[in-house]
Protein backbone atom coordinates (compact mmCIF):
# COMPACT_ATOMS: atom_id res chain seq x y z
CA UNK A 1 0.00 0.00 0.00
CA UNK A 2 2.68 2.57 0.69
CA UNK A 3 4.38 2.13 -2.57
CA UNK A 4 0.79 2.57 -4.68
CA UNK A 5 0.59 5.75 -2.89
CA UNK A 6 3.94 7.02 -3.56
CA UNK A 7 4.00 5.76 -7.13
CA UNK A 8 0.46 7.81 -7.25
CA UNK A 9 1.96 10.30 -5.59
CA UNK A 10 4.37 11.10 -8.34
CA UNK A 11 2.01 10.37 -10.84
CA UNK A 12 -0.06 13.34 -9.17
CA UNK A 13 3.24 15.35 -9.36
CA UNK A 14 3.79 15.04 -13.00
CA UNK A 15 0.46 16.16 -13.65
CA UNK A 16 0.88 19.06 -11.91
CA UNK A 17 3.82 19.47 -14.14
CA UNK A 18 1.96 19.00 -17.51
CA UNK A 19 -0.56 21.51 -15.80
CA UNK A 20 -2.55 23.25 -18.73
CA UNK A 21 -1.15 22.00 -22.00
CA UNK A 22 1.33 24.40 -22.95
CA UNK A 23 0.79 26.85 -20.10
CA UNK A 24 3.38 25.19 -17.96
CA UNK A 25 6.70 23.01 -19.38
CA UNK A 26 5.83 19.70 -20.95
CA UNK A 27 7.25 16.60 -18.82
CA UNK A 28 6.92 12.89 -19.93
CA UNK A 29 4.26 11.22 -18.84
CA UNK A 30 4.58 8.13 -15.91
CA UNK A 31 4.34 4.63 -16.75
CA UNK A 32 2.24 3.94 -13.63
CA UNK A 33 -1.37 4.50 -14.09
CA UNK A 34 -4.34 4.83 -11.68
CA UNK A 35 -6.48 2.13 -12.38
CA UNK A 36 -9.19 1.93 -9.87
CA UNK A 37 -11.96 4.16 -8.53
CA UNK A 38 -9.56 4.25 -5.20
CA UNK A 39 -6.36 5.36 -7.48
CA UNK A 40 -8.37 7.98 -8.89
CA UNK A 41 -9.75 9.54 -5.81
CA UNK A 42 -6.24 9.46 -4.11
CA UNK A 43 -5.18 11.20 -7.58
CA UNK A 44 -7.36 13.34 -6.96
CA UNK A 45 -6.94 14.26 -3.49
CA UNK A 46 -3.20 15.23 -4.21
CA UNK A 47 -3.22 17.23 -7.44
CA UNK A 48 -6.84 18.64 -7.89
CA UNK A 49 -7.87 19.20 -4.29
CA UNK A 50 -6.59 22.83 -3.17
CA UNK A 51 -4.04 22.23 -0.88
CA UNK A 52 -2.56 24.44 2.13
CA UNK A 53 0.29 25.78 -0.19
CA UNK A 54 -1.31 25.43 -4.08
CA UNK A 55 -3.32 27.93 -5.59
CA UNK A 56 -2.46 31.26 -3.21
CA UNK A 57 -4.88 34.17 -3.96
CA UNK A 58 -4.11 35.67 -0.45
CA UNK A 59 -2.46 39.05 -2.26
CA UNK A 60 -6.56 39.84 -2.67
CA UNK A 61 -6.88 41.06 0.97
CA UNK A 62 -4.31 44.21 0.09
CA UNK A 63 -6.78 45.13 -2.51
CA UNK A 64 -9.79 45.43 -0.33
CA UNK A 65 -11.25 48.18 1.85
CA UNK A 66 -10.80 46.10 5.09
CA UNK A 67 -6.74 46.42 4.42
CA UNK A 68 -5.24 49.43 5.98
CA UNK A 69 -1.41 49.97 6.09
CA UNK A 70 -0.90 50.34 9.99
CA UNK A 71 0.76 54.10 9.51
CA UNK A 72 1.50 55.20 13.00
CA UNK A 73 3.76 53.00 15.77
CA UNK A 74 4.34 50.27 12.81
CA UNK A 75 7.05 48.67 14.42
CA UNK A 76 9.11 47.71 17.36
CA UNK A 77 12.91 48.67 18.99
CA UNK A 78 15.36 46.66 20.24
CA UNK A 79 13.30 46.16 23.50
CA UNK A 80 9.90 45.50 21.43
CA UNK A 81 8.64 49.25 21.91
CA UNK A 82 6.11 50.54 19.07
CA UNK A 83 8.01 52.73 16.63
CA UNK A 84 7.45 53.96 13.26
CA UNK A 85 9.22 51.86 11.92
CA UNK A 86 7.63 50.42 8.77
CA UNK A 87 7.67 53.05 6.65
CA UNK A 88 10.71 53.08 3.91
CA UNK A 89 11.05 49.46 4.98
CA UNK A 90 10.80 46.21 2.91
CA UNK A 91 6.99 45.45 4.72
CA UNK A 92 6.08 48.74 3.56
CA UNK A 93 7.41 48.58 0.33
CA UNK A 94 7.01 44.85 -1.19
CA UNK A 95 3.44 44.68 -0.95
CA UNK A 96 2.65 48.30 -2.00
CA UNK A 97 1.73 47.19 -6.35
CA UNK A 98 -1.07 45.71 -4.64
CA UNK A 99 -2.06 48.07 -1.97
CA UNK A 100 -2.02 50.98 -4.59
CA UNK A 101 -3.72 48.77 -7.42
CA UNK A 102 -1.08 49.24 -10.16
CA UNK A 103 -0.97 47.85 -13.45
CA UNK A 104 2.13 45.55 -13.14
CA UNK A 105 1.41 44.00 -9.14
CA UNK A 106 0.92 40.58 -11.09
CA UNK A 107 4.70 40.86 -12.28
CA UNK A 108 5.75 40.82 -8.55
CA UNK A 109 6.34 37.58 -6.41
CA UNK A 110 5.82 39.48 -3.08
CA UNK A 111 9.37 40.32 -2.62
CA UNK A 112 9.66 43.25 -5.23
CA UNK A 113 11.14 41.51 -8.44
CA UNK A 114 9.82 40.26 -11.21
CA UNK A 115 8.31 37.00 -11.84
CA UNK A 116 9.76 36.91 -15.76
CA UNK A 117 10.84 33.62 -16.28
CA UNK A 118 8.92 31.17 -13.74
CA UNK A 119 5.64 30.75 -14.65
CA UNK A 120 5.30 27.89 -11.69
CA UNK A 121 5.62 30.53 -9.68
CA UNK A 122 2.08 32.69 -10.45
CA UNK A 123 -0.98 32.08 -8.94
CA UNK A 124 -2.47 31.74 -12.21
CA UNK A 125 -0.41 28.78 -12.85
CA UNK A 126 -1.42 27.35 -9.80
CA UNK A 127 -4.96 26.91 -10.57
CA UNK A 128 -4.06 25.86 -13.72
CA UNK A 129 -2.35 23.13 -12.39
CA UNK A 130 -5.09 22.17 -9.81
CA UNK A 131 -7.79 22.36 -12.86
CA UNK A 132 -5.37 19.51 -14.42
CA UNK A 133 -5.01 17.54 -11.68
CA UNK A 134 -9.33 17.41 -11.67
CA UNK A 135 -9.44 17.02 -15.57
CA UNK A 136 -6.68 13.95 -15.57
CA UNK A 137 -9.20 12.40 -13.24
CA UNK A 138 -12.31 13.10 -15.37
CA UNK A 139 -11.06 11.78 -18.60
CA UNK A 140 -10.65 8.51 -16.94
CA UNK A 141 -12.88 7.72 -13.99
CA UNK A 142 -15.93 6.18 -16.33
CA UNK A 143 -13.35 3.31 -17.26
CA UNK A 144 -11.87 2.96 -13.93
CA UNK A 145 -12.51 -0.51 -12.27
CA UNK A 146 -14.97 -0.20 -8.96
CA UNK A 147 -18.72 -0.03 -7.73
CA UNK A 148 -20.47 2.90 -9.81
CA UNK A 149 -21.08 4.69 -6.61
CA UNK A 150 -17.48 4.59 -6.21
CA UNK A 151 -16.98 6.16 -9.64
CA UNK A 152 -19.46 8.43 -9.30
CA UNK A 153 -18.19 10.10 -5.75
CA UNK A 154 -14.94 10.56 -7.18
CA UNK A 155 -16.65 12.35 -10.62
CA UNK A 156 -19.12 14.24 -8.37
CA UNK A 157 -15.80 15.40 -6.26
CA UNK A 158 -13.90 16.16 -9.33
CA UNK A 159 -16.15 18.08 -11.15
CA UNK A 160 -17.27 20.34 -7.73
CA UNK A 161 -13.29 20.93 -7.46
CA UNK A 162 -13.02 22.17 -10.90
CA UNK A 163 -15.87 24.59 -11.05
CA UNK A 164 -14.97 26.21 -8.10
CA UNK A 165 -11.42 26.76 -9.06
CA UNK A 166 -12.94 28.33 -12.32
CA UNK A 167 -15.13 30.16 -10.32
CA UNK A 168 -12.11 31.98 -8.61
CA UNK A 169 -10.23 32.42 -11.53
CA UNK A 170 -13.27 33.85 -13.49
CA UNK A 171 -13.27 36.68 -10.49
CA UNK A 172 -9.83 37.32 -10.72
CA UNK A 173 -9.39 38.07 -14.59
CA UNK A 174 -12.80 38.59 -15.58
CA UNK A 175 -15.25 41.27 -15.21
CA UNK A 176 -18.14 40.81 -12.82
CA UNK A 177 -20.90 38.44 -13.97
CA UNK A 178 -23.40 40.66 -13.40
CA UNK A 179 -21.70 43.83 -15.06
CA UNK A 180 -20.55 42.59 -18.16
CA UNK A 181 -20.31 39.02 -18.46
CA UNK A 182 -19.70 38.93 -22.72
CA UNK A 183 -16.53 40.04 -21.38
CA UNK A 184 -13.21 38.06 -21.75
CA UNK A 185 -12.93 35.60 -18.92
CA UNK A 186 -10.13 33.13 -18.95
CA UNK A 187 -8.59 30.13 -21.02
CA UNK A 188 -11.16 26.95 -20.45
CA UNK A 189 -8.99 23.53 -20.42
CA UNK A 190 -11.76 20.92 -19.59
CA UNK A 191 -9.04 17.67 -20.55
CA UNK A 192 -6.06 16.87 -19.56
CA UNK A 193 -4.38 16.38 -23.19
CA UNK A 194 -1.09 18.37 -23.68
CA UNK A 195 -1.44 20.78 -26.48
CA UNK A 196 1.40 23.16 -28.25
CA UNK A 197 -1.33 25.38 -29.37
CA UNK A 198 -2.01 28.50 -26.59
CA UNK A 199 -5.84 28.38 -25.81
CA UNK A 200 -7.71 31.73 -26.05
CA UNK A 201 -9.79 33.28 -23.29
CA UNK A 202 -13.23 32.17 -22.93
CA UNK A 203 -16.20 34.64 -21.94
CA UNK A 204 -17.19 35.39 -18.17
CA UNK A 205 -20.84 33.87 -19.28
CA UNK A 206 -18.78 31.16 -20.93
CA UNK A 207 -17.10 30.18 -17.69
CA UNK A 208 -20.12 30.17 -15.81
CA UNK A 209 -22.83 29.16 -17.74
CA UNK A 210 -20.89 26.34 -19.96
CA UNK A 211 -18.77 24.73 -16.85
CA UNK A 212 -19.03 26.19 -13.58
CA UNK A 213 -22.73 25.76 -13.16
CA UNK A 214 -23.32 22.28 -15.48
CA UNK A 215 -20.38 20.71 -13.39
CA UNK A 216 -21.19 21.60 -10.14
CA UNK A 217 -25.30 20.54 -10.99
CA UNK A 218 -23.66 17.28 -12.38
CA UNK A 219 -21.57 17.04 -9.19
CA UNK A 220 -24.95 17.50 -7.42
CA UNK A 221 -26.88 14.60 -9.30
CA UNK A 222 -23.79 12.43 -9.01
CA UNK A 223 -23.57 13.26 -5.16
CA UNK A 224 -26.81 13.54 -3.84
CA UNK A 225 -28.10 9.92 -3.60
CA UNK A 226 -24.68 8.67 -1.99
CA UNK A 227 -23.93 8.71 1.49
CA UNK A 228 -22.79 12.39 3.33
CA UNK A 229 -19.31 11.97 4.49
CA UNK A 230 -18.00 14.98 6.67
CA UNK A 231 -15.02 15.57 8.04
CA UNK A 232 -12.63 13.74 5.38
CA UNK A 233 -11.20 16.76 3.31
CA UNK A 234 -13.26 16.22 0.50
CA UNK A 235 -16.33 18.31 -0.54
CA UNK A 236 -19.78 16.41 -0.24
CA UNK A 237 -23.43 17.24 -0.61
CA UNK A 238 -24.04 20.11 1.07
CA UNK A 239 -21.11 22.18 0.32
CA UNK A 240 -21.80 21.66 -3.24
CA UNK A 241 -25.21 23.16 -2.96
CA UNK A 242 -23.89 25.91 -1.25
CA UNK A 243 -21.36 26.70 -3.77
CA UNK A 244 -23.84 26.54 -6.29
CA UNK A 245 -26.20 29.03 -4.44
CA UNK A 246 -22.69 31.26 -4.22
CA UNK A 247 -22.88 31.10 -7.94
CA UNK A 248 -26.31 32.02 -8.47
CA UNK A 249 -25.62 34.47 -6.19
CA UNK A 250 -23.22 36.40 -8.07
CA UNK A 251 -25.53 35.76 -11.68
CA UNK A 252 -28.39 37.55 -10.06
CA UNK A 253 -30.34 34.13 -10.13
CA UNK A 254 -31.65 34.75 -6.90
CA UNK A 255 -34.66 32.09 -6.68
CA UNK A 256 -32.55 29.74 -7.89
CA UNK A 257 -29.66 30.33 -5.19
CA UNK A 258 -32.26 30.23 -2.44
CA UNK A 259 -33.07 26.64 -3.52
CA UNK A 260 -29.81 25.54 -3.12
CA UNK A 261 -29.40 27.12 -0.07
CA UNK A 262 -32.03 25.19 1.08
CA UNK A 263 -31.13 21.73 -0.42
CA UNK A 264 -28.28 22.54 1.91
CA UNK A 265 -29.83 23.47 4.88
CA UNK A 266 -32.23 20.46 5.04
CA UNK A 267 -29.14 18.23 4.75
CA UNK A 268 -29.06 18.72 9.11
CA UNK A 269 -26.45 20.97 9.13
CA UNK A 270 -26.21 23.71 11.16
CA UNK A 271 -25.31 26.91 12.74
CA UNK A 272 -22.89 27.11 15.60
CA UNK A 273 -24.52 29.40 18.66
CA UNK A 274 -21.86 31.42 20.03
CA UNK A 275 -23.95 32.67 22.54
CA UNK A 276 -23.77 29.03 23.88
CA UNK A 277 -21.43 27.10 22.57
CA UNK A 278 -18.37 30.12 22.69
CA UNK A 279 -16.26 30.14 25.82
CA UNK A 280 -12.87 31.09 26.66
CA UNK A 281 -11.77 27.46 27.11
CA UNK A 282 -12.93 27.20 23.70
CA UNK A 283 -10.75 29.82 22.55
CA UNK A 284 -7.86 28.75 24.05
CA UNK A 285 -7.95 25.70 22.41
CA UNK A 286 -9.37 26.57 18.93
CA UNK A 287 -6.32 29.42 17.82
CA UNK A 288 -8.01 28.74 14.25
CA UNK A 289 -11.74 29.24 14.82
CA UNK A 290 -12.47 27.40 11.20
CA UNK A 291 -11.26 23.47 11.77
CA UNK A 292 -13.49 20.12 11.50
CA UNK A 293 -13.82 20.68 15.63
CA UNK A 294 -16.44 23.41 14.69
CA UNK A 295 -19.21 21.89 13.95
CA UNK A 296 -20.59 24.85 10.60
CA UNK A 297 -17.38 23.25 8.85
CA UNK A 298 -18.50 21.21 5.80
CA UNK A 299 -15.61 21.15 4.23
CA UNK A 300 -12.15 22.29 4.81
CA UNK A 301 -9.46 22.64 1.99
CA UNK A 302 -6.46 25.17 0.06
CA UNK A 303 -4.09 27.33 1.45
CA UNK A 304 -5.17 30.79 3.72
CA UNK A 305 -6.28 33.47 2.10
CA UNK A 306 -5.33 36.09 4.56
CA UNK A 307 -1.83 37.62 4.55
CA UNK A 308 0.96 37.82 7.13
CA UNK A 309 2.41 41.34 7.41
CA UNK A 310 3.23 44.00 9.82
CA UNK A 311 2.37 46.63 8.07
CA UNK A 312 -0.54 46.10 6.42
CA UNK A 313 -2.89 44.33 9.66
CA UNK A 314 -5.64 42.32 8.59
CA UNK A 315 -9.02 44.07 9.88
CA UNK A 316 -7.20 47.61 10.60
CA UNK A 317 -9.36 49.91 8.32
CA UNK A 318 -11.40 52.38 10.34
CA UNK A 319 -14.53 50.84 7.95
CA UNK A 320 -14.74 47.82 8.85
CA UNK A 321 -14.31 48.57 12.57
CA UNK A 322 -17.01 50.57 12.69
CA UNK A 323 -19.40 48.01 11.67
CA UNK A 324 -18.87 45.73 14.31
CA UNK A 325 -20.78 45.61 18.19
CA UNK A 326 -17.51 45.22 19.67
CA UNK A 327 -19.45 44.15 23.21
CA UNK A 328 -21.87 41.65 22.21
CA UNK A 329 -20.58 40.22 18.60
CA UNK A 330 -18.76 37.43 19.62
CA UNK A 331 -16.74 37.15 16.46
CA UNK A 332 -15.44 40.21 17.63
CA UNK A 333 -13.74 38.04 20.12
CA UNK A 334 -13.41 34.61 17.93
CA UNK A 335 -11.39 36.21 15.45
CA UNK A 336 -9.16 37.91 17.59
CA UNK A 337 -10.34 41.44 16.87
CA UNK A 338 -10.38 42.49 19.76
CA UNK A 339 -7.20 42.85 20.55
CA UNK A 340 -5.70 46.23 20.97
CA UNK A 341 -4.81 48.47 18.21
CA UNK A 342 -1.00 48.24 18.34
CA UNK A 343 -1.16 44.45 19.21
CA UNK A 344 -3.56 42.10 17.17
CA UNK A 345 -3.38 38.54 16.96
CA UNK A 346 -6.13 37.45 14.09
CA UNK A 347 -6.97 33.79 14.61
CA UNK A 348 -8.15 33.47 11.22
CA UNK A 349 -4.87 31.70 9.39
CA UNK A 350 -2.92 32.82 6.80
CA UNK A 351 -0.39 31.48 4.49
CA UNK A 352 0.32 27.76 4.18
CA UNK A 353 0.11 26.69 7.82
CA UNK A 354 -2.72 24.61 7.25
CA UNK A 355 -5.83 24.49 5.48
CA UNK A 356 -7.76 27.23 5.93
CA UNK A 357 -10.64 27.81 3.36
CA UNK A 358 -13.89 26.40 4.18
CA UNK A 359 -17.76 26.27 2.78
CA UNK A 360 -19.34 26.16 6.06
CA UNK A 361 -23.16 26.56 7.24
CA UNK A 362 -22.93 30.57 8.07
CA UNK A 363 -22.80 30.48 4.60
CA UNK A 364 -25.90 28.83 3.31
CA UNK A 365 -27.69 31.37 5.36
CA UNK A 366 -26.35 34.98 4.10
CA UNK A 367 -26.38 33.48 0.51
CA UNK A 368 -29.82 32.97 0.99
CA UNK A 369 -30.92 36.21 2.90
CA UNK A 370 -29.09 38.36 0.43
CA UNK A 371 -31.04 36.64 -2.38
CA UNK A 372 -34.04 36.93 -0.45
CA UNK A 373 -33.78 41.07 0.21
CA UNK A 374 -32.78 41.28 -3.46
CA UNK A 375 -35.35 39.63 -4.79
CA UNK A 376 -38.42 41.20 -2.75
CA UNK A 377 -38.77 38.68 0.08
CA UNK A 378 -38.23 40.93 2.65
CA UNK A 379 -40.07 38.95 5.40
CA UNK A 380 -38.17 35.73 5.04
CA UNK A 381 -34.70 38.05 4.68
CA UNK A 382 -35.78 39.60 7.75
CA UNK A 383 -36.34 35.93 9.63
CA UNK A 384 -33.13 34.32 7.97
CA UNK A 385 -30.93 37.73 9.15
CA UNK A 386 -32.60 37.65 12.80
CA UNK A 387 -32.03 33.87 12.95
CA UNK A 388 -28.27 34.01 11.77
CA UNK A 389 -27.46 37.11 14.41
CA UNK A 390 -28.87 35.39 17.27
CA UNK A 391 -26.38 32.38 16.70
CA UNK A 392 -24.00 35.33 16.91
CA UNK A 393 -24.41 37.99 18.84
CA UNK A 394 -25.21 38.23 22.71
CA UNK A 395 -28.98 39.69 23.68
CA UNK A 396 -29.86 40.27 20.12
CA UNK A 397 -33.19 41.66 19.46
CA UNK A 398 -34.66 40.89 16.18
CA UNK A 399 -35.13 43.35 13.78
CA UNK A 400 -37.62 44.46 10.29
CA UNK A 401 -35.66 46.56 8.26
CA UNK A 402 -37.24 46.66 4.48
CA UNK A 403 -34.93 48.14 0.99
CA UNK A 404 -31.64 49.46 1.20
CA UNK A 405 -31.32 49.06 4.95
CA UNK A 406 -32.11 45.38 5.14
CA UNK A 407 -29.75 45.12 2.32
CA UNK A 408 -26.77 46.95 3.81
CA UNK A 409 -27.62 45.03 7.44
CA UNK A 410 -26.96 41.53 5.49
CA UNK A 411 -24.01 42.47 3.79
CA UNK A 412 -22.39 43.26 6.77
CA UNK A 413 -22.89 40.25 8.17
CA UNK A 414 -21.33 38.51 5.38
CA UNK A 415 -18.27 41.08 5.64
CA UNK A 416 -17.81 40.42 9.09
CA UNK A 417 -18.43 36.47 9.03
CA UNK A 418 -16.18 36.21 5.97
CA UNK A 419 -14.01 38.83 6.81
CA UNK A 420 -9.96 37.67 5.68
CA UNK A 421 -11.45 34.31 3.85
CA UNK A 422 -11.28 35.87 0.65
CA UNK A 423 -14.65 36.70 0.08
CA UNK A 424 -14.17 40.41 0.29
CA UNK A 425 -12.76 41.40 -2.73
CA UNK A 426 -15.38 39.42 -4.70
CA UNK A 427 -18.14 41.05 -3.40
CA UNK A 428 -16.88 44.51 -3.70
CA UNK A 429 -16.89 43.36 -7.47
CA UNK A 430 -20.56 42.12 -7.48
CA UNK A 431 -21.96 44.86 -5.56
CA UNK A 432 -20.94 47.68 -7.92
CA UNK A 433 -17.40 48.19 -7.72
CA UNK A 434 -17.72 51.07 -5.20
CA UNK A 435 -14.64 53.63 -4.92
CA UNK A 436 -11.85 52.93 -2.30
CA UNK A 437 -9.19 54.63 -0.92
CA UNK A 438 -5.58 53.18 0.40
CA UNK A 439 -3.40 55.53 2.71
CA UNK A 440 0.13 55.16 2.89
CA UNK A 441 3.41 56.29 4.51
CA UNK A 442 6.14 56.25 2.06
CA UNK A 443 9.25 57.52 4.68
CA UNK A 444 9.41 57.52 8.37
CA UNK A 445 7.88 60.62 9.47
CA UNK A 446 6.80 61.45 6.03
CA UNK A 447 3.31 62.33 5.38
CA UNK A 448 0.14 60.33 4.09
CA UNK A 449 -0.52 59.52 0.78
CA UNK A 450 -3.59 58.34 -0.80
CA UNK A 451 -4.33 55.69 -3.26
CA UNK A 452 -8.09 55.54 -4.75
CA UNK A 453 -9.74 52.93 -6.88
CA UNK A 454 -12.25 54.49 -8.69
CA UNK A 455 -16.09 53.53 -8.93
CA UNK A 456 -15.72 50.75 -11.46
CA UNK A 457 -12.25 50.73 -12.00
CA UNK A 458 -10.65 48.98 -14.46
CA UNK A 459 -8.68 47.14 -11.78
CA UNK A 460 -11.31 45.91 -10.28
CA UNK A 461 -10.63 43.02 -12.76
CA UNK A 462 -6.73 41.94 -12.73
CA UNK A 463 -4.18 41.92 -14.98
CA UNK A 464 -2.49 39.04 -16.01
CA UNK A 465 1.25 38.14 -15.09
CA UNK A 466 3.26 38.85 -18.11
CA UNK A 467 5.50 35.80 -18.18
CA UNK A 468 1.67 34.24 -19.25
CA UNK A 469 2.30 35.06 -23.09
CA UNK A 470 5.72 33.77 -23.20
CA UNK A 471 4.23 29.90 -23.03
CA UNK A 472 0.19 31.25 -24.79
CA UNK A 473 0.30 33.09 -27.37
CA UNK A 474 -3.42 33.46 -27.91
CA UNK A 475 -4.11 35.29 -24.27
CA UNK A 476 -5.02 38.40 -24.09
CA UNK A 477 -4.27 40.64 -21.53
CA UNK A 478 -6.74 43.16 -19.73
CA UNK A 479 -7.35 46.38 -20.46
CA UNK A 480 -5.55 47.33 -16.49
CA UNK A 481 -2.55 46.34 -17.67
CA UNK A 482 -2.23 49.22 -20.05
CA UNK A 483 -2.76 51.85 -17.88
CA UNK A 484 -0.24 54.38 -16.41
CA UNK A 485 1.04 53.91 -12.95
CA UNK A 486 -1.41 55.36 -10.09
CA UNK A 487 -0.30 58.31 -8.18
CA UNK A 488 -0.85 58.98 -4.99
CA UNK A 489 -2.37 62.10 -3.84
CA UNK A 490 -1.10 64.65 -0.34
CA UNK A 491 -3.47 63.18 2.46
CA UNK A 492 -2.56 65.85 5.07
Amino acid sequence: MKNKIGLLSFVAYVLMLQSCGDFLEEQSQSEIIPQTASDFSELLIGSGYPDNDTPDFSFVEYLDDDCEGYLDKTGYDANWNPTDGFAGESQSITPLPYYSWQPYMMDQDGYGTEINTSLSATSYAGFYAKIMGCNAVLDNIDEALGAQTDRDRVKAEALAVRAMLYFQLVNLYGEPYNYNKEALGVPLKLNANLSKDGIARSTVAQAYEDVIVPDLLEAARLMDPLEIVYKNYRINQPSIHILLSRVYLFMEKYKECIEEADKALKMGIRLMNLPVELGDAYLVYQYNPFTYDNPEILWLFGTGTRVNNSNYESGRASGFRAIWDKENDLRWKQFGLELPDDYSVIYKPYGSIGLSQNIRTAEAYLNKMEAEALWGKTEEANDDLNTFCRHRIVGYEDVTLTGDDLLTAIRNERRKEFCFEGFRWFDLRRQGMPEITHVYRAEKGGPKLVYTLHRNDPMYTLPFPSVLFEKNVELQQNECRNGSERQAENAE
